[in-house]
């Protein structure tokens, strides 16, 4: 919307109970005449029908999505110059089958399990690995997106010289004339600088390479560093440790800006632990209750039972009320919103003395993960609900700080980037590209020729993980095989054979990343037969079994807690936050993960600067309005966004954004918040200035696409009240429409889906997923804008409550493939129907394109092939794309499908098997299989036993705009509260 809305107003509206329940957007809330016919349009801008976007731009961002896979048939080392047909069958290769490996997806160095799906040799899609003790079947939008990160054309694809193409050959002739006088030194003045590093094998490599070259001198650096928490772990017990929550053992959660629910390294595992938890002590009839205060709203903050927003300087004095409580102090005697959570949480606390959980997120200060570790021991919490090990992490390298700090004063000589990016993640004070320019020696080797590369004299393209023999831990210490799953496509090598090279091993050979792991992981004196055995069954299980660390013993180093932090600077506080689609930018140049929509404020293609509702009042910025963020001589401007929930004078930047190399996908989007970002406290700025330039830049968010009309679209079940769902045993209302084919005779299956809302974190997970499994296209920014989004999934984010301070809830909404579809009375030619089997099936070549199915469909789950997304593509292109699943052409409407590729596949099955049934659990859509938290449930309705049926017996299940007796059969489970929970929080 282009007017700004009256935010008193609204609030005023919220509070009175004028307004909705439950809210999209601010502008739901105004429900202005323009927003009005903004809905009634149904999809804005339609009307542009032939509207295309720019051709060059279409065709760069479509390369990722649409081109994957073409250029494996393209010239390439290793003798794969051309392709012959088989003369011998490949073992375990059978045409049109696929074949799955267990690997490892790389997550800022730590590691998840995955299984990677192939077929014909083609990667087409991950996911998880059930028998990973950390990840346990889960994956998050990283690990589904990394199969185009493997195909990615941005990818680097040759040595480069001087920004000019080179050769292994000539890096490693240059490299060898270097190699007598680093020995001769001791390596003086060699630097390596790596990302975090938790590969056993890649550690040891570094220590022998150290070993060899004592003056080298070894640093870590990442956007999205976990120093602050270790530092914290470090004060508290006196050595950097890894804190694990049992949530098995908690009766209560206090969150201080905690994110164990937020992408991250952690996520799939914490997420799948959590929601395990809650539905246990559901299930003995109370709530295992998260207490949650954020400056500005998270995943962890959005699911908060009791939560309130509190400004980031605050939080430390918030923790001290806390440890005061837990230590029989008086409590805080003011009204406000703060002092009644802290209040109710140390109340909390209390009554579960060690079986509370009190947990801090990335984005917190050492000094606050200190006083988190003081308050679970005087609660008694540390060693029940809470243990701690060795961080899988390998620690005692320098920051990018040191680095910085001693290339300024010019005591490296030489400088070694292994897979980072320093020039660009660098916060600005440290003025890294300069510094850097005054080393003589520079190699980068990366995925991408990216800022540093563009920087160094010699960059090396590095192979993907797909690519790749290696091992990787993940956070609970648990060691990931990763295998690979295709020959390297452009000649890549991995970080491994890297530091071979720089030891003087030769490297590069075709076996040499499998040489260098099985090196690490034989036994002394072990036979190889016995040896090949072990390595074998741990390749297949993807895992070393039993690998985690065990946990540690710990004690508080002293009892008196750090004093509290100087008062901050007068002006606003800058947080800054990795992307949650995107992270730290590593991922910038994919495709799937730039048209996901962010959790929170559902933007596409850039980030913005949120602002609180209050300072935007009081500011008189809107929506749109573009703001520039100065501090120290630095600045950064932004499109704003009035954020629900964000701390009154505090602005989010996030990161990952504002890339400066050219032909990338990600140049030009948005804004780089790095240049702002203090060294010492990489979150947080205080004292900064906000300004309006004048200029407005609208973001594009997908937030009013597939608004629905009608009320109930989000239950929530308080605990002890009346059951919110749908009555049981109800008769179904009367219907004009005669009664679908499936209740007039015997089918197999009947096949439907429950979606538990309590369970749903919002992280996207299931989007990215649907988008990989049904070859689902990009359309890009322009397209969007236009509200021509594609995918067949999305996540509604709804607010209740008041402005300031909401609750939010997710709902994610497929088609819900209704008994009693109005599309399939609208359409003129049948393209959609009904089988016997309860789906409603979308005729791909009978579609003419009237769209009278969309325009008659409540839930707005289909999408229209306005353009031709996925023209232009040759045969060998086309093998990259789900070989199941049909690409649709231009003036096709499509949707959600339920899978019907993977049931078919299980019919098949157990055709071969005397067409027995099909066992529950046999079909898992792409959706159900990627969630981290299992809130989908999917199965035959018509099976009692299945648990599909279970989940729709709960008292909670209710169908979606189920007034309009459509009879979806995709139902869901309302969301759980405390009892007599308030609708929104505190502010």
């Amino acid at each position: 919307m282009t007017a700004a809305p009256d935010l008193a107003a609204l609030r005023a509206r919220l509070a009175g109970g004028d307004g909705p329940r439950f809210w999209r957007s601010l502008d739901a809330v105004a429900d202005s005449a323009e927003f009005r016919a903004y809905l009634a349009a149904e999809f804005p801008s339609a009307s542009r029908l032939a509207a295309a976007p720019e051709r060059r731009g279409f065709l760069k961002l479509m390369a990722a999505s649409f081109a994957l896979g073409g250029l494996t048939a393209c010239g390439g080392g290793g003798g794969r110059d051309y392709e012959v047909p088989y003369v011998n069958q490949p073992e375990r290769i059978v045409p049109g089958t696929d074949l799955s490996y267990a690997s490892s997806a790389l997550f800022d160095g730590f590691g998840n399990g995955i299984q990677v799906t192939t077929r014909n040799g083609r990667p087409l899609k991950v996911e998880g690995n059930p028998e990973h003790p950390w990840s346990r079947g889960g994956t998050d939008v990283l690990a589904q997106a990394s199969v185009l990160g493997l195909y990615d054309p941005f990818r680097s694809q040759a040595v480069q010289h001087l920004g000019r193409p080179s050769s292994w050959a000539a890096f490693r002739s240059d490299l060898q004339g270097r190699l007598p006088g680093w020995r001769q030194t001791g390596g003086e003045g060699l630097a390596l600088l790596t990302g975090p590093v938790t590969s056993p094998s890649l550690a040891a490599q570094i220590a022998r390479l150290r070993a060899a070259y004592p003056a080298l001198r070894w640093y870590v650096g990442a956007g999205a560093g976990r120093d602050g928490i270790y530092e914290g772990a470090r004060r508290a017990y006196g050595r950097p440790l890894e804190t694990h929550p049992d949530f098995g053992r908690a009766r209560t959660i206090v969150a201080l800006d905690g994110d164990f629910l937020d992408l991250g390294p952690g996520q799939v595992g914490l997420s799948r632990r959590w929601i395990e938890a809650r539905r246990a002590a559901y299930a003995e009839g109370r709530l295992l209750t998260l207490h949650a205060a954020a400056p500005t709203p998270t995943l962890t903050s959005a699911k908060a039972d009791r939560g309130v927003v509190v400004p980031a300087g605050r939080l430390e004095a918030l923790a001290r009320d806390l440890l005061g409580l837990a230590a029989d102090g008086a409590a805080p005697a003011g009204d406000d919103p703060v002092s009644r959570w802290t209040r109710d949480a140390g109340a909390a606390l209390n009554q579960a003395r060690g079986a509370g959980i009190v947990t801090a997120g990335l984005g917190a200060g050492p000094e606050l993960q200190e006083l988190v570790h003081r308050l679970n021991g005087a609660l008694g919490n540390t060693g029940t609900t809470l243990v701690h090990t060795a961080p899988a992490a390998e620690t005692g390298a320098g920051t990018l700080a040191d680095l910085a700090e001693a290339m300024g004063r010019g005591a490296v000589r030489a400088l070694i980037v292994l897979g980072a990016n320093p020039v660009y993640e660098a916060p600005g004070a440290l003025d890294f590209a300069a510094r850097m320019a005054r080393v003589p020696l520079k190699i980068h080797a990366g995925l991408y020729y990216d800022e540093t590369g563009a920087h160094a004299d010699w960059h090396l393209p590095a192979a993907h993980p797909l690519e790749s023999w290696g091992d990787v831990r993940s956070l609970d210490g648990t060691v990931g095989l990763i295998q690979p799953t295709i020959a390297p496509l452009y000649n890549g090598r991995t970080l491994p054979e890297m530091l071979a090279l720089l030891a003087g091993a030769g490297g590069g050979g075709g076996q040499e990343g499998l040489d260098l792991l099985k090196a690490q992981w034989r036994n002394a004196g072990e036979d190889d037969a016995a040896f090949q055995a072990r390595f074998s069954e741990a390749l297949r299980r993807g895992l070393w079994v039993d690998s985690a660390h065990p946990a540690e013993p710990v004690a508080l180093t002293q009892s008196v807690p750090p004093s509290p932090s100087p008062a901050p600077p007068a002006g606003v506080e800058v947080l800054f936050r990795p992307d949650p689609t995107i992270w730290d930018g590593t991922h910038a140049d994919l495709a799937w993960l730039q048209e996901l929509p962010k959790p929170l404020t559902k933007v596409v293609w850039e980030n913005v600067v949120a602002v609180s509702p209050r300072l935007a009042e009081r500011a008189g910025i809107a929506t749109g309005d573009v703001l520039r963020v100065e501090a120290e001589g630095r600045a950064v401007e932004g499109p704003a966004w009035i954020l629900p929930g964000q701390a009154d004078d505090t602005v989010t930047l996030s990161l990952g954004y504002g890339r400066d190399v050219p032909d990338h996908l990600a140049r030009g989007l948005g804004y780089d918040a790095a240049p702002l970002r203090p060294p010492g406290s990489p979150w947080r700025l205080a004292g900064a200035k906000l300004t309006k330039t004048g200029e407005r830049r609208m973001p594009v968010t997908t937030q009013h696409l597939g608004t629905m009309e009608g009320q109930d679209l989000v239950r929530v079940q308080a605990l002890g009240a009346a059951p919110v769902g749908d009555p049981k045993g109800a008769p179904a209302p009367a219907s004009f429409y005669p009664p679908p084919e499936s209740q007039d005779r015997w089918v197999a299956a009947q096949w439907g889906m429950a979606i538990d809302l309590d369970a749903c974190i919002g992280c996207n997970a299931c989007v990215t997923a649907c988008q990989a499994e049904n070859n689902i296209p990009v359309v890009g920014r322009e397209e969007v804008e236009k509200g021509r989004w594609m995918g067949w999934l999305r996540v509604d984010r709804y607010y209740a409550g008041e402005l300031d301070a909401p609750s939010t809830h997710f709902q994610p909404v497929p088609c819900m493939h209704c008994e009693q579809a109005p599309c399939e009375l609208g359409c003129p030619v049948e393209a959609t129907l009904h089988d016997s089997e309860g789906l409603n099936l979308q005729v791909y070549n009978r579609c003419v394109g009237t769209r009278t199915c969309q325009s008659y469909c409540p839930y707005k789950v289909r999408r229209f092939n306005y353009l031709d997304y996925t023209g232009g593509m040759t045969p060998v292109e086309q093998q990259q794309r789900n070989p199941e699943v049909t690409v649709r052409a231009r003036g096709v409407m499509e949707k959600c499908t339920y899978c019907i590729q993977r049931i078919t596949a299980a019919r098949i099955t157990s055709a071969k098997d005397a067409h027995a049934p099909i066992p529950d659990g046999a079909v898992e859509t792409a959706c159900q299989g990627a969630c981290p938290t299992r809130a989908i449930t999917f199965g035959n309705v018509a099976d009692p036993g299945s648990q599909v049926s279970a989940a729709r017996r709960d008292p909670r299940e209710y169908a979606l705009l189920g007034h309009l007796n459509t009879r979806p059969r995709t139902t869901y489970l309302a969301g759980l509260a405390p009892a007599a929970a308030p609708a929104g929080r505190e502010g």
